[in-house]
């Protein structure tokens, strides 16, 4: 009889600790996706002209994820990124790119082996001061190992004007993930854990 409860306990808590992670990674704030005239983070300072200068250049960032042709890499990184005090922060740990070859790597890479990338650059904040412009937005990737496998994102970068147009200089990934989550997750897997020894230990003590 002992050895049904725990099974049917150890069922329960595998299927609450795969909702709770499943709750976890999911793409937050849908309804944006939807509506253009929505900002999450609010339009920014920038006037209209700047605003769409910045837009464009973040739409010709978005097209390269889009396309991910690695064939044009070299012009692609060229009208969009600085080569001075290039900075890009990756989603992952340790994931520091800093110099403009560097910086080439990482984004030929996102486009070979992460997935499809969409960001919502028409919604972006864009704030800027005398040469220098700060963007923020949301998006989310849908990995290429499998099409259920989406996560949301966040994506903000510095730039600055050099001969009349916006490049980045500092730019950073971020998996949107609502990790208030994993205190539920941990308490689900230790209560797991302990029910697996008890069975171990009444498996002991029976035999």
């Amino acid at each position: 009889m002992w050895r049904i409860i725990l099974n049917v306990l150890g069922i329960i808590g595998l299927v609450l600790a795969l909702i709770v992670v499943t709750k976890m990674l999911s793409v937050t704030h849908e309804d944006y996706y939807g509506n253009r005239d929505i900002y999450l983070y609010d339009t920014g300072n920038a006037n209209a002209d700047v605003r769409k200068e910045i837009t464009d250049q973040l739409q010709m960032f978005q097209d390269g994820f889009t396309a991910r042709d690695t064939s044009v890499i070299g012009s692609y990184m060229d009208q969009l990124f600085s080569r001075e005090n290039v900075l890009i922060l990756g989603a992952m740990p340790n994931e520091i790119y800093s110099g403009f070859t560097e910086a080439t790597d990482l984004v030929q890479s996102d486009w070979l082996y992460w997935g499809d990338v969409r960001f919502l650059m028409d919604q972006s904040h864009i704030s800027v001061r005398d040469s220098v412009a700060w963007v923020a937005t949301i998006g989310k990737v849908q990995f290429d190992m499998s099409r259920f496998l989406v996560l949301p994102l966040r994506f903000s970068g510095v730039l600055v004007k050099e001969q009349q147009t916006w490049k980045f200089q500092q730019a950073q990934f971020q998996f949107d993930l609502d990790f208030s989550w994993i205190l539920a997750a941990l308490v689900l897997l230790s209560l797991m854990l302990i029910a697996s020894i008890i069975r171990l230990v009444y498996v002991i003590i029976k035999y």
